[in-house]
């Protein structure tokens, strides 16, 4: 593989120097700030967009100061997320009902690149940049996800990070808060006439909200820091290009657990984490090596080529279970006032002593690196063919990537409310090398005829696929080739009022090592709705539906799976996921200088498997692991909303954002569940406020979780999980 990619940098080099070289054009052009790679432009370009697309821009994200992106991502319509650790470390994302479990469903980018350790191989987001850097989120549905698979089941989802800045600039950013919360952030760049540079970098620390029994520190620490620098041709040139370096190191160590609680813990002490997760620990650290290219010539026609290689390892040691093939956690889970379960239960607490061999308590330790790398191009053409002016992008994408796990279990009895080894053998669970090389290529146009503006594209990837397992002496290998065509129309049928409509294929490929008879996801994605804009007055009403052929389930341990199972895929089959979202915005002002910017976004939600099948997979299950026709998707709620209020003034701002979430089935059923079966209804209100002291500082509250709200959020993978509690901050922020 590492020769194709050597070939395909080779190419992509003398395939942009001979453009460079054969192509002049007129004119001058201003120094393009290249690290600022947007897949949507310009907020006026969704006035007009032929799909649904939104943007959350840096005056939005500054509003409340996030560091967690599923509250960021709770004003977009469509996106569901399921928690976790209630910072959002590793976020569970989905959007039009592809399945949230490690955001794995979802095309997630930085800057346009893939970010995910293995997007190909393992996409599970066990890494997630930390939202200082961030500038501007830029999310899309519908027919334009096609440029960004190979996840196009449901979106894309595109963090843009700091450009290099014009002049000379920096700034701070101090905040502590409870839970020994504390956050320190600072950035520095400038450039001239032909160079530029950015340095940056945040540490984020926490020692948790749950407490541990027998004490201990459940919280983390967090690092992440950037390095950009940029050379230019003259501004002046005829042909203008740019050639940027970025380099990025991120390191993490959180005292997190997969263990939850049984339902009357959690109702006593939602917070509480039981003895047997003490020794349950995730470290991380990822390296960042990218080199962009940009070239100009002329009003018609851009390049960008982008290298990139990407490397991350992990090591989590968390709890398994016990040294029992007879019962898993979550079957005491399931029912822990058993007889039998009620002892397993307490030694979880602490509250017994390990007495016979199946009370050993299995702690896994799954020890994974990670490489990512590629070669992609990025080139537009503005052509006028008659009368019409056309957007026509082309790309082109070269990519390896790779897994190799190493899992291994040991044997701990609780003494005293501790665990203590049992001097017992290591036993070697998985050791296994997954890899993936996938070429893609796309083009979409997008043109405006009178009062339309239409949009039509397609994308193919070419993915091969290959699992060497050293426990079973076996290699797979597999390919897949796969076309994507997607297309949409904008009618702007008044000033203020226009039509949308639209329709792809939607794709999700099989892991390495694909499940006997397991098929990649695909489904056939319509939308349509209106857009309304008038002065302070915008609002979007966008109805989806998503008619999967195949819906595919992957075996994680964060979706509840044992090791056995581990990336095992399951066909859900038929399932229909129908929805509508709506967005409504106004912002009016009085005499006195203030403002009141008032959003609502609501999404509404439908999803049925179409066919009764039998599964071993614990969200497909459904009563004694059979599906029924008609029976409801997990992990999507039916309603959610958000309600942000603003008061501004010259000055100062005060913000207001209330979130509700419906509850969620915790695997397919119909009619009504259980509350052990279900995740709480949520609704969540954070509050924040700044204040300019000076020119240029500013000093900022914020209150997440403001009633203190201690709600299930989620059962995934061993018992009853909270979210964050009520959490006060204080910052101080000073930019130049």
């Amino acid at each position: 593989m590492k020769q194709n990619f050597k070939a395909l940098l080779l190419l992509a080099i003398v395939v942009t120097a001979g453009v460079n070289a054969a192509v002049g054009a007129e004119g001058d052009r201003e120094v393009m700030e290249l690290e600022a790679i947007r897949i949507i432009g310009e907020q006026e370009d969704l006035l007009v967009a032929p799909g649904a697309a939104h943007v959350i821009d840096d005056e939005e994200l500054e509003n409340f100061k996030y560091n967690d992106v599923h509250r960021v991502l709770s004003s977009v319509p469509g996106v569901y997320i399921r928690e976790e650790d209630g910072y959002g470390l590793r976020p569970n994302i989905g959007i039009r009902g592809a399945n949230s479990d490690r955001s794995s469903k979802v095309s997630l980018m930085e800057d346009g690149i893939l970010l995910a350790p293995a997007p190909y191989a393992a996409p599970a987001a066990y890494y997630f940049p930390t939202f200082d850097r961030i500038t501007s989120v830029e999310v899309f549905k519908g027919p334009a996800s096609i440029k960004y698979g190979p996840y196009t089941v449901g979106g894309a989802i595109n963090l843009v990070t700091r450009p290099i800045p014009v002049d000379s600039s920096g700034g701070i950013d101090l905040e502590v808060g409870q839970e020994d919360f504390g956050k320190l952030y600072g950035h520095y760049g400038n450039s001239t006439e032909r160079f530029g540079m950015l340095v940056e970098g945040v540490h984020l620390e926490s020692s948790g909200f749950k407490d541990l029994d027998g004490g201990g520190d459940t919280g983390f620490d967090k690092n992440d820091a950037t390095v950009k620098a940029r050379v230019n041709s003259d501004p002046g040139d005829p042909v203008y290009q740019e050639l940027e370096l970025k380099l990025g190191y991120a390191d993490e160590v959180s005292n997190e657990s997969y263990l939850g609680l049984i339902d009357a813990d959690f109702e006593a002490t939602p917070y509480r984490r039981y003895a047997a997760s003490q020794l349950d620990r995730f470290e991380w650290d990822r390296q960042q090596y990218q080199l962009s290219h940009y070239i100009n010539w002329g009003a018609n026609y851009d390049l960008t080529t982008t290298v990139y290689r990407h490397d991350f390892e992990r090591v989590w040691g968390k709890l398994n279970g016990f040294e029992t093939d007879d019962l898993t956690l979550n079957d005491i889970f399931a029912d822990p006032d058993s007889a039998i379960n009620s002892i397993f239960v307490d030694v979880l607490r602490g509250e017994r002593d390990s007495l016979s061999d199946p009370e050993t308590l299995v702690i896994g330790t799954n020890d994974r690196e990670y490489y990512s790398q590629g070669v992609q191009l990025a080139g537009n053409w503005w052509p006028t063919l008659g009368r019409v002016e056309h957007n026509v992008e082309l790309g082109l994408r070269y990519h390896e990537d790779q897994i190799v796990r190493r899992h291994t279990e040991d044997g701990f009895l609780m003494q005293s409310g501790r665990l203590v080894s049992d001097q017992g053998d290591t036993d070697i669970t998985a050791d296994e090398t997954g890899s993936a090389e996938a070429i893609a290529v796309y083009v979409h146009d997008e043109f405006t005829l009178g009062k339309f503006t239409l949009s039509g594209g397609a994308r193919t990837e070419l993915i091969d696929t290959k699992l060497v397992d050293r426990l079973s002496g076996t290699t797979t290998d597999n390919s897949t080739n796969v076309l994507l065509p997607g297309a949409g129309v904008f009618y702007q049928m008044t000033p203020s009022f226009g039509l949308l409509a639209g329709v792809h294929k939607g794709f999700a490929p099989n892991a390495p090592g694909e499940s006997d008879g397991a098929d990649p996801e695909e489904s056939i994605n319509y939308e349509a709705g209106f857009r309304f804009t008038h002065d302070a007055w915008r609002a979007e009403v966008i109805g989806f539906y998503n008619d999967y052929s195949n819906l595919l389930g992957r075996c994680t341990l964060s979706s509840g799976c044992d090791e056995a199972q581990l990336d095992d895929e399951f066909n859900g089959g038929e399932a229909d996921i129908v929805g509508a979202e709506t967005s409504f915005g106004y912002e009016f002002s009085v005499d006195n200088g203030l403002h009141f910017p008032v959003s609502l976004v609501y999404t509404y939600t439908d999803a049925e498997f179409q066919n009764t099948f039998a599964s071993d997979f614990s969200q497909f299950g459904g009563d004694d692991g059979v599906v029924v026709a008609g029976d409801k998707l997990p992990y999507l709620p039916a309603h959610q909303a958000t309600l942000r209020l603003g008061v501004n003034g010259s000055t100062w701002e005060v913000n207001f954002s209330a979130k509700y979430t419906g509850e969620m089935r915790d695997s397919a059923s119909q009619g009504d569940v259980d509350d052990v079966n279900q995740t709480d209804p949520q609704a969540i209100v954070d509050l924040a406020g700044s204040y300019n002291v000076t020119e240029n500082g500013q000093v900022y509250i914020g209150a997440l979780n403001v009633f203190d709200e201690a709600d299930i959020v989620s059962r995934r993978p061993f018992g009853a999980r909270p979210g964050r509690p009520r959490q006060f901050t204080i910052g101080y922020k000073y930019e130049f």
